[in-house]
């Protein structure tokens, strides 16, 4: 099968922001979409094992920054290839400017056409992710731009790939088709997850 021909669908790009006690977190999510408009409804998957993730389960509330063209993918890099964990996606040092919304939660003001503030009113756990339905209680656009999609990270954001070092005997290599990460070794694991912008061995192609 061949998994880049859902690159084809008409996907978004979005910073997800949470708060949660204080800290705030934030990571890059192409997964945001309308489900109905009366109620006012959205659906959002995210990833396990990042902390926003967790943060979002946690408080049931989330930020939707809808990235516009001209989004430069240092963007992508300090929300999508780092963890919260390690560092502070929102915060003095983060050149990105922001701020909150009257629910406490982060948005982009630069880099963004629009915001969206989110209650959680479902959550399905579906293994590798978690699918929230929720209510959108706040939306504002911040400035006229078309927004970003997949198709056009692909095609115009992501670096292109850098020439590969001669591999050591007796290892295969596997490239992620999301961000470029290089995996070695015998084989890929069935449950790899890409540790910088944490997609499954699907998104890998053996090079």
């Amino acid at each position: 099968m061949d998994t880049k021909a859902l690159f084809s669908l008409s996907y978004g790009l979005f910073v997800v922001g949470a708060e949660q006690d204080g800290k705030l977190g934030g990571m890059i999510a192409n997964t945001l979409m309308q489900a109905t408009s009366s109620p006012l409804h959205v659906t959002l998957t995210l990833a396990k094992g990042g902390l926003t993730h967790d943060m979002v389960l946690a408080t049931g509330r989330f930020s939707a920054s809808v990235l516009c063209k001209g989004t430069d993918f240092g963007l992508f890099r300090h929300f999508g290839f780092q963890s919260g964990r390690d560092c502070e996606k929102f915060g003095g040092q983060s050149a990105y400017p922001w701020a909150v919304d009257s629910q406490g939660l982060p948005y982009l003001t630069e880099m963004a056409c629009a915001r969206l503030s989110c209650k959680v009113v479902q959550s399905v756990d579906l293994g590798t992710h978690t699918w929230f339905l929720a209510d959108v209680l706040d939306a504002a656009c911040l400035q006229n731009a078309p927004p970003v999609t997949y198709a056009d990270y692909h095609r115009e954001i992501k670096p292109k790939p850098a020439p590969i070092a001669p591999k050591p005997a007796g290892l295969r290599r596997w490239r992620c088709k999301i961000c470029g990460y290089i995996y070695e070794g015998e084989s890929l694991p069935a449950d790899f997850v890409c540790p910088l912008c944490k997609h499954g061995a699907a998104d890998f192609e053996e090079i």
